[in-house]
């Protein structure tokens, strides 16, 4: 019977971290990397092994899924507003999050493409740490008539 749990716990964070790594997206990156993060601290710290891996992996996959869309609020002002957004939250260990976007430049206009792009820099820091500090393209489409 333990053996078919360990299967079947195995399957599931083979199957879940497999979606997650597979699309090439910042969530996905985000979600992963909170599932085997967490997945590993729930593994360290309890005595079942297993029931530590599935519940830490579930909670790890939640918080990279909430510092994803924590990025995307601020990447989405910083370009409504032109100007730098910074989010910051405690963490429930007592640590703390802070996702910071400025614009860089000047938006640009494809007219052949009806697209606005702007150029974002994003930095995630944790507990005083840069895990990420990278530029971003942000691009939005654009009707210019009333036909379809």
């Amino acid at each position: 019977m333990d053996r078919l749990k360990v299967l079947v716990v195995g399957l599931i964070l083979t199957v879940f971290l497999g979606f997650s790594v597979t699309s090439c997206t910042t969530e996905s990156e985000n979600v992963a990397l909170g599932t085997a993060v967490g997945a590993g601290i729930g593994a360290a710290v309890t005595k079942n092994k297993w029931k530590g891996v599935v519940i830490g992996g579930i909670l790890g996959a939640v918080a990279g899924e909430a510092m994803y869309q924590i990025q995307q609020r601020a990447i989405n002002e910083a370009v409504a507003q032109q100007k730098p957004v910074a989010y910051q939250r405690t963490t429930p260990n007592g640590g703390w999050e802070r996702v910071e976007a400025e614009p860089v430049g000047q938006p640009t206009v494809n007219p052949n493409e009806h697209t606005k792009c702007q150029k974002v820099h994003v930095r995630e820091i944790r507990n005083g740490k840069v895990i990420k500090d990278e530029i971003k393209e942000v691009c939005k489409g654009y009707k210019e008539t009333n036909t379809y």
